[in-house]
């Protein structure tokens, strides 16, 4: 390895920054090693020259789109000139849902107990094994077949087709135990864990949801606005976004969290169990973000919900053990994805409810960006392709 490229050398050959070349390495696009003393990056060369070959020329591939709804950065995420931070800590995931669809004074969510004897029989024949996604995807398809006014794209409309769905969303997924309320995220909870919760885990659940409900233009989100832009109806857009968010390096990004904690506890070796993850992942959980590089405002605020929710789990201890030891030894920030794979691993939820708890909520910046699209141009994004066969 001795001829393998340090992590200045490798960023300068391909021409970006060293958070943007610890981005691709957290996206899968790039490996790395440790030398030996495990302190330093090393890069194959060839990979690098592989990955330079591949990057886009300029311009190709360069999307901007003008929008009113979020403004993500460093210092914090703002939905509609609120901070994101805050009003997780205060509002229910109703609440904030209609303050960012903008809604009106007698819009009312339906009951997400509500009996539905064609969707309950649907989903009674979906093998118990399937994966949550395909549930959650099976569910909106439903409540898109029951719902005889989904082209109707005024925004009343379409903020109704997106309670009808979140709903629908919730109740797609199998019932592990006997909810404590009425609200989505009492239902959610126990869709996903078999045990009770107190409030507090509920609010900590109830936090992730609104800290996950609108991140900009992620890629999920323009695939919900390319469908919005060729006038989908609301459900063909929340089924577009999930079909993007499916992507193992996008709403997934939590589940390898999860499993890395629940061998932290199990081996009680919290480094060895991150050693073994970074060597197979070739990148570190929970950590590198796209676009945020000092800081994931969302991290910290669901963490602090976490610690809160179980302030004497022993299980806490090594969550925040294995936080530290990445933190120490990695470049790229702590994400909300290491807090979301933490909440599932605390709370007894499977690997692959992070995945669901993470669709669920975006669906509601989806629908905001679908009653923001349907107001410009039909049929805008129109990319033109440049052949390079023979």
């Amino acid at each position: 390895m001795d001829d393998w490229l340090t992590t200045e050398q490798a960023a300068v050959r391909l021409g970006v920054k060293r958070e943007t070349l610890y981005a691709y390495v957290s996206r899968g696009l790039l490996h790395r090693a440790l030398d030996a003393d495990g302190r330093r990056s090393r890069f194959d060369p060839a990979e690098i020259d592989r990955l330079r070959r591949r990057q886009r020329p300029e311009g190709e591939f360069a999307t901007l789109v003008s929008t009113r709804i979020a403004r993500p950065s460093d210092e914090g995420v703002w939905v509609r000139g609120r901070d994101l931070v805050a009003e997780a800590a205060l509002s229910t995931f109703e609440d904030a849902a209609d303050r960012v669809w903008q809604a009106g004074p007698g819009e009312i969510w339906p009951p997400v107990t509500d009996p539905d004897e064609i969707h309950d029989d649907v989903l009674a024949r979906v093998p118990k094994q399937a994966p949550l996604m395909d549930r959650l995807q099976i569910g909106v398809a439903l409540a898109s077949a029951a719902d005889p006014l989904r082209d109707d794209l005024t925004p009343t409309s379409v903020r109704t087709a997106g309670r009808r769905a979140v709903c629908a969303m919730v109740r797609s997924l199998p019932r592990r135990c006997r909810p404590q309320g009425d609200r989505i995220v009492d239902a959610l909870w126990c869709r996903l864990s078999r045990r009770q919760a107190s409030q507090r885990r509920r609010s900590a659940l109830n936090r992730a949801l609104v800290l996950l409900a609108e991140h900009g233009m992620a890629s999920s989100t323009l695939g919900a606005r390319v469908a919005a832009s060729v006038r989908a109806d609301p459900y063909s857009v929340i089924t577009a976004g999930l079909g993007v968010l499916g992507g193992r390096l996008h709403g997934a990004a939590s589940a390898p969290v999860h499993l890395l904690l629940a061998e932290a506890a199990r081996s009680g070796d919290p480094a060895r169990a991150l050693g073994d993850a970074q060597r197979t992942l070739s990148f570190t959980p929970g950590f590198g973000h796209v676009t945020l590089k000092r800081r994931d405002a969302r991290f910290g605020a669901l963490m602090e919900a976490l610690t809160g929710a179980w302030p004497t789990d022993d299980r806490l201890g090594t969550v925040l053990e294995v936080h530290n030891l990445a933190a120490d030894r990695t470049e790229g920030v702590a994400t909300v994805d290491f807090a979301l794979g933490a909440m599932t691993f605390l709370a007894d939820m499977t690997p692959e409810a992070g995945e669901a708890i993470f669709a669920i909520a975006r669906t509601v910046g989806w629908v905001a960006h679908a009653l923001e699209e349907y107001g410009e141009e039909p049929l805008r994004f129109r990319f033109r392709a440049r052949y390079v066969g023979d």
